[in-house]
């Protein structure tokens, strides 16, 4: 009997032992027993947790590893791949086991089946990495030295394919810039090409903005909070120098002044030059993640990046002084020079159209024919540069009372017209009442002198009831505008309705 009651209570002490485990002390433990190395990493690649088996299997202490970066432990060619497995595990992503070279303390080089998973917060969010290495296996020399030439010859075809695909989007590129008519649509090109040119950067096209003296964002991509949207060009050692400026962190003392803002990463900043001008600059931003690199990866990377940027960039500038170019002789093929309205050549051109537009959409449309009374006189008592300076003055004032979808152009001489985009008569009369009125009441500075402008006669016209096409409709407002100047000028006269 004695006995039998040692035994039961040997067994109700074996059966009680685990409960003296605790069930939160059981995540450490297991870190603690395992015999693969398991290792925390945060996003940005820093290592925050390093258990015994990761000792045991890389030599180096948690004291040693805890808050370096990954590439303590992992060797320079797998350092990349690793890099983008942490960029892709917030998109969600699953990676099956994969063999990577890593990096013994004062031993070489070994290699490990590594797995990653993400570190999930209670929340959902993912915060961070784990990592999972193990020891592949004792390989013999020669096989170590085959098998490293063989990731040698294939990071070589990487790197050539990804040569050639950056190459054929940079050729699309160009050849699309070339065929836009306008600024717009060539950023509308560079929007969709640049990501895929720098698909793990941020960065942005900025142009000379002449009227502010400015450079201004005109194309972003990436992160949209990176550095400024506008600043002064002195704030850019690449425009400063006039040459690609390249920084390998942003704790480098000569850091441009416009990514101040920016979070901890590499930048290149590359001028727009064109026939010795400058018309902006484009700058780069790598992802905070290549910090994480060892030195010599960063190194050939950022050099990989600057050929690239400083070949778009000879591509940009050269597109985008071509577009400034066409639009200066476009501007300067509709424009009257003197006034700053439109000319006689882009009023033939755009009446007849605006009058279809307003037949399709049943619309009216008013005709307004200005003429500077005395203006003769006036150019004969102060001279033609006084009389130009009037004539600039009638534009501005014109520019001010009509509105902005409006069409404004000097008809010859002393003689503008305006078109009124769906404008009633009764409402084309005011307006031009309104811009008598106005006209009467400006002062033209020459010199120290204060000048008189004069008066202004205007006849009107519109569409559909004194005709359908331009010719009927500027014969009417220059009838009215003869009867206008006949009657002793300084007055608005209707059209007559043809009997």
């Amino acid at each position: 009997m004695p006995e039998r009651r040692a035994s039961a209570a040997n067994v109700r002490s074996i059966t009680s032992a685990p409960a003296r485990v605790r069930s939160c002390d059981l995540p450490d433990a297991i870190l603690r027993s395992a015999e693969d190395a398991i290792i925390g990493l945060a996003l940005d690649g820093t290592i925050v947790s390093w258990n015994p088996g990761a000792e045991r299997l890389l030599g180096f202490s948690p004291h040693e590893a805890i808050s370096q970066p990954f590439s303590l432990f992992i060797g320079s060619e797998a350092s990349t791949e690793l890099l983008r497995l942490l960029s892709e595990l917030p998109a969600g992503k699953r990676f099956a086991p994969r063999e990577l070279e890593c990096t013994r303390k004062e031993a070489g080089p070994i290699f490990c089946s590594l797995s990653v998973s993400p570190i999930v917060s209670p929340s959902g969010e993912i915060v961070g990495a784990s990592l999972i290495a193990r020891e592949w296996g004792c390989v013999h020399q020669s096989e170590h030295e085959l098998r490293h030439t063989n990731k040698k010859l294939s990071e070589s075809v990487r790197n050539l394919e990804q040569r050639n695909r950056e190459m054929t989007i940079v050729q699309q590129l160009s050849t699309l810039l070339q065929t836009c008519l306008s600024a717009g649509e060539a950023h509308d090109v560079l929007v969709q090409s640049l990501p895929k040119l720098f698909p793990s950067c941020s960065g942005a096209l900025f142009e000379w903005n002449n009227s502010v003296k400015l450079l201004e964002a005109t194309v972003k991509w990436g992160e949209a909070s990176l550095g400024e949207a506008v600043f002064n060009p002195e704030q850019c050692w690449a425009l400063r120098r006039g040459q690609v400026h390249r920084v390998a962190d942003s704790s480098a003392p000569v850091l441009c002044a416009h990514l101040s803002r920016l979070s901890s990463t590499n930048s290149i900043c590359a001028p727009l030059l064109a026939s010795g001008e400058t018309l902006g600059v484009l700058s780069v931003q790598g992802s905070p993640y290549e910090l994480s690199l060892p030195k010599e990866v960063q190194q050939r990377l950022l050099a990989a990046r600057q050929q690239l940027v400083e070949m778009l960039a000879g591509h940009v500038a050269l597109a985008l002084a071509n577009l400034k170019l066409r639009e200066s002789l476009r501007a300067q093929s509709i424009r009257d020079p003197v006034s700053g309205l439109f000319n006689r050549r882009y009023l033939d051109e755009t009446l007849p159209r605006e009058i279809h537009r307003a037949s399709r959409d049943g619309r009216d449309l008013g005709i307004i024919i200005c003429d500077l009374d005395n203006f003769k006189s006036f150019n004969d008592t102060y001279g033609h540069a006084a009389g130009d300076t009037l004539l600039r003055s009638f534009g501005d004032l014109v520019g001010k009372v009509v509105r902005a979808g409006d069409i404004a152009c000097r008809y010859g001489g002393d003689e503008f017209v305006l078109i009124l985009l769906d404008t009633s008569l009764e409402t084309a009369k005011r307006r031009a009442e309104l811009l008598e009125r106005e006209f009467s009441r400006t002062v033209i500075q020459y010199g120290d002198m204060f000048l008189n402008p004069g008066a202004l006669s205007l006849g009107v016209s519109a569409y559909p009831i004194h005709g359908a096409n331009a010719g009927a409709l500027l014969r009417v407002a220059d009838e009215a505008l003869y009867r206008a100047k006949a009657a002793g000028g300084k007055r608005v006269i209707l059209g007559q309705l043809s009997g």
